[in-house]
């Protein structure tokens, strides 16, 4: 598959297609993940009290992600005139969200370690988007290996 660029006739513009961070590749298989960072969403708000909602935030992340992306392999500056993240530099692939098991707090949480591990035996820099608080504890766990 081509790069979406002027030059393909293909654009990719932010407003069609499927909305992935950035507009950038979907891995749906996480065993194949070739990238220098591994976005996954963690679309999980039960440890919250008062205002639920942070659930929705990878979706809104990834729609307002793809108004830099036209179809330049970045995200275009035009203050700067430059093109930040180029796709020919840099890798970047969207992961999907972590499995959530509506009221399981700990299974929710053992799926988005899952992905987050698997991001980083990639070789990748896993960017976790969304969710409260407590999503930093799955993330964190998953760098334990690492560090023992």
């Amino acid at each position: 598959m081509s790069a979406p660029g002027y030059e393909t006739g293909r654009l990719n513009l932010p407003f069609v297609g499927i909305s992935t961070f950035g507009k950038y590749p979907y891995v749906n298989n996480w065993d194949t993940i070739d990238a220098d960072v591994a976005i996954l969403g963690a679309p999980f708000d039960f440890g919250t009290q008062f205002r639920p909602g942070a659930r929705f935030g990878p979706r809104a992340i990834r729609e307002a992600s793809t108004l830099f992306s036209f179809g330049h392999g970045g995200a275009y500056d035009h203050e700067d005139d430059i093109t930040y993240l180029p796709a020919e530099t840099t890798r970047i692939v969207d992961l999907g969200d972590a499995d959530i098991v509506h009221t399981d707090t700990a299974a929710s949480h053992i799926n988005i370690e899952f992905g987050v591990r698997k991001g980083l035996k990639a070789g990748a820099i896993p960017v976790v988007l969304g969710g409260d608080h407590s999503v930093n504890i799955p993330c964190v766990n998953a760098f334990e290996e690492d560090c023992v």
